[in-house]
């Protein structure tokens, strides 16, 4: 954790902390640690691959030095939590995640220095050429692996979690997160809710996960109109930022829209209420914040409103995931 390092120790880091980023990132593109679950050879690995061999080597001992690999004479291999997070296909899978959010516009401040002189300058929105099909997947993988299986992990702690038969997955994003909780009991069935633009992407997952039989997609402003009802869990992960403007009366609304006994479970921010931290969710949001867009759940936001609006019950947890610290607030129907 970087606040657990000496400022001195952060300072002398700074430097390099681009090329570790180029480094890691590469050896994600060349699914590199998919090839070392078991001892390889520097050799070995270039002709198989067809890679050069001195590269290769460099590539490799840039990671043994980094911690990532284990190394015996001239053979290397993945450490534990390597093998676990980053050899594709595995469930709890970091590379697609980490390939999106590293190249996410809003990890890229700008010019702070000239930001903070002038004031505030809002990027133009513009009308961009994409294929949608490039961005449908890159949404896809960014929802995949290791979120997915977070998300269960923390679903799967619940006492209610195995009495859950219909959900709702509210700003739903490609769809793959509440697909997964759909798929992880059987008989179950579920709703994905998000922007009209976004359909025919959510449809398109639930169709490449073969889901359409238990699976429909809705569309609207979930702070205006009709979310259905009858849920046993209502997934909000990451949409606070948006829905926390409608206040008590967006958590009226999903009370309303639960069954008794059902469950909300938010993910969000919560940023301390004198900005002490997490410092990865602060910085993640300082890009749209120099641009005169105030955005950030703080802490305890949720909990208050949910509480105004009708939920007694409300328990509040603070968990390191894949995308940094987070606040789960899981809210009852009692």
């Amino acid at each position: 954790m970087i606040k657990k390092t000496s400022i001195y120790e952060q300072l002398t880091t700074l430097p390099y902390l681009s090329a570790y980023q180029q480094l890691i990132q590469g050896a994600i593109e060349l699914e590199v640690f998919s090839e070392l679950e078991e001892p390889i050879t520097v050799k070995e690995l270039s002709e198989k691959m067809n890679w050069d061999e001195g590269n290769t080597f460099h590539l490799l001992k840039g990671l043994y030095s980094l911690g990532y690999l284990k190394r015996n004479g001239d053979t290397f291999c993945n450490m534990p939590e390597t093998q676990k997070y980053l050899v594709k296909g595995k469930p709890a899978y970091m590379g697609s995640v980490l390939a999106f959010f590293c190249n996410n516009q809003g990890m890229n401040l700008g010019n702070v220095a000239q930001q903070v002189k002038e004031g505030p300058k809002p990027q133009e929105q513009t009308q961009q050429s994409m294929d949608f099909a490039a961005y449908g997947e890159a949404m896809r993988r960014a929802q995949s692996g290791i979120r997915q299986y977070e998300l269960l992990e923390i679903l799967r702690s619940l006492p209610e979690y195995k009495s859950i038969h219909k959900i709702l997955d509210l700003g739903c994003g490609a769809g793959c997160l509440g697909i997964a909780v759909i798929q992880d009991v059987g008989n179950r069935k579920g709703v994905l809710f998000d922007r009209p633009d976004m359909q025919q992407l959510i449809e398109e997952t639930v169709k490449l996960s073969n889901m359409q039989d238990s699976v429909s997609v809705k569309t609207g402003d979930f702070l205006e109109d009709d979310i259905g009802s009858g849920y046993d869990l209502i997934l909000c992960s990451s949409i606070m930022l948006f829905a926390i403007t409608g206040g008590a009366n967006f958590f009226a609304k999903l009370k309303k829209a639960l069954n008794p006994g059902g469950v909300v479970v938010c993910l969000n921010e919560g940023i301390e209420p004198d900005y002490s931290g997490p410092w990865d969710m602060i910085l993640g949001y300082m890009a749209f914040n120099l641009q005169g867009m105030p955005i950030g759940v703080i802490k305890g936001q949720v909990a208050d409103a949910a509480k105004a609006g009708g939920f007694h019950s409300v328990e509040n947890r603070s968990v390191l995931l894949s995308t940094g610290m987070h606040d789960i607030n899981i809210l009852r129907n009692e």
